[in-house]
């Protein structure tokens, strides 16, 4: 398998600017544990939520939109203009830093360049913490409760250490003009470990919610989550907000790297996959099937993890697959290490399934891209993008997609997200070329749909 350079490794490490105890990083992580039981995990009173330092360089948000269909409102929690499809977020960069978000809106035909919102943050930027195939993917909720979806937000300034959270409102045609957010309040801020909140309904009353993983600020040799409950208002102010220490994870107790809502259809309640960090080795993950949790199952090695129904039986079922990330720095130990696919299905998480599958790299996708009930899982493998459907036992192979070679970095074409964005019962994916280091983020993408052609375009002309 390819490695990766150490300067993944170091990187990582210096981005965290001491968030945790770097000794965490070098843990090891090889065994797979098997799913065990524990009792809730007590609610621990949280401090006053204190307001992040703001930076002298105040946040202003720049919107251009061409095409967009004016929507009513609506139930979906990625239906950012409210008519009724769903719409797919991007991240670009148009210069060294300078990144900015971009939606794409569904509508009967699917997803077209030309029906577009694009919209750049100044004073404060998108964050880039992490691996790009994780600290790009901000998510969508309708987080007020209009009929309109959100886009939750991590913005830092270069006056600044920490990001803050702030919410594009979505409206009518999208996100509106003057629709960014007063910072919202969230505990122990100046230490998220997260790269973006994950999203979902944890209490299950109808309002999306949103979690951060983070060290309890009470007991700081212990990772937690927060959980910011919905509705919230126009001024960012949750409901309520929860911090909760967080089930261990094998070895992996004080540093918690990344959460995962493992929602796999709308109108149930959602739960939590809270992923350990890593330094470049493969390391575990829990599920909470509910929050709080009365059961826990651990889930094995492995920092590519993707939720959904596989099986068809309505069950959340979980795929976690060795991403290829290797810790090759003097005096670590590369650990967990599969070279595989392991499946935890919902009817007998304690049982997983292990399919070998050497050199995939970076996430999982999952989505019904047959139309056939169950979900499917798109990997990227070596130089291809393939998908697994028909309860996983069935490979085909997407493409061909030709990634840029110009700026003389590994590039490969991976998913990013994935949806049905003409109301198909089909979901749609999108495609784009990454880079394992440093480097811009993609300009070139693909649309793939398995029943036409897909387009193909680039966000070099998208401008504010």
């Amino acid at each position: 398998m390819t490695m990766r350079p150490r300067l993944i490794a170091r990187w990582t490490a210096i981005v965290m600017i001491g968030v945790l105890a770097l000794a965490a990083c070098g843990e090891a992580g090889g065994r797979t544990p098997s799913p065990v039981a524990a009792s809730p995990t007590p609610t621990r009173p949280r401090p006053p939520a204190a307001e992040p330092s703001e930076s002298a360089e105040p946040a202003t948000m720049t919107v251009s939109s061409m095409g967009v269909p004016r929507g009513p409102g609506g139930t979906l929690a990625d239906d950012v203009n409210g008519d009724g499809h769903s719409d797919a977020l991007i991240v670009s960069e148009r210069a060294e830093g300078v990144r900015f978000l971009t939606v794409l809106y569904g509508s009967r035909g699917g997803l077209a360049p030309e029906r577009r919102t694009v919209v750049q943050t100044g004073g404060q930027k998108l964050w880039l913490l992490g691996g790009s195939w994780r600290a790009r993917r901000p998510d969508t909720a309708d987080l007020d409760g209009d009929g309109f979806a959100d886009i939750p937000v991590l913005l830092w300034s270069r006056n600044s250490t920490w990001p803050v959270l702030r919410v594009i409102w979505g409206g009518p045609e999208g996100p509106v003009a003057d629709g960014l957010s007063p910072t919202v309040p969230v505990p122990a801020a100046e230490r998220l470990t997260s790269d973006w909140p994950a999203t979902g309904d944890f209490d299950g009353d109808g309002h999306p919610d949103l979690v951060f993983a983070v060290p309890d600020s009470g007991t700081p040799e212990k990772g937690a989550y927060t959980v910011l409950y919905g509705p919230f208002g126009r001024d960012g102010t949750p409901r309520r907000t929860v911090t909760a220490l967080s089930p261990e994870i094998g070895k992996y107790r004080r540093y918690l790297g990344w959460v995962v809502a493992d929602r796999i259809r709308p109108g149930r309640r959602t739960g939590l996959i809270i992923h350990a960090g890593d330094d470049g080795e493969q390391t575990g993950a829990v599920v909470l099937p509910q929050v709080p949790p009365s059961t826990v199952h651990l889930l094995g090695p492995g920092n590519a993890i993707a939720s959904g129904d596989f099986d068809g039986d309505g069950r959340v079922d979980v795929a976690v697959g060795d991403d290829g990330s290797r810790n090759d720095e003097p005096g670590y130990e590369t650990s967990g290490a599969t070279n595989a696919l392991t499946v935890y299905y919902g009817r007998a998480p304690q049982a997983p399934v292990t399919i070998p599958i050497p050199h995939i790299h970076d996430k999982l996708t999952a989505a019904d891209v047959d139309g056939d009930g169950r979900d499917d899982l798109v990997l990227q493998v070596g130089d291809q993008v393939e998908v697994r459907t028909r309860g996983l036992s069935t490979t085909r192979t997407l493409g061909p997609f030709r990634c840029p070679t110009r700026d003389r970095l590994e590039r490969r074409p991976g998913a990013v997200r994935a949806g049905d964005y003409d109301g198909d019962g089909r979901a749609e994916v999108l495609i784009s070329c990454w880079s394992y280091i440093f480097g811009r983020d993609p300009k070139l993408w693909w649309v793939w749909d398995a029943n036409g052609p897909g387009i193909r375009f680039d966000t070099t002309g998208f401008t504010p």
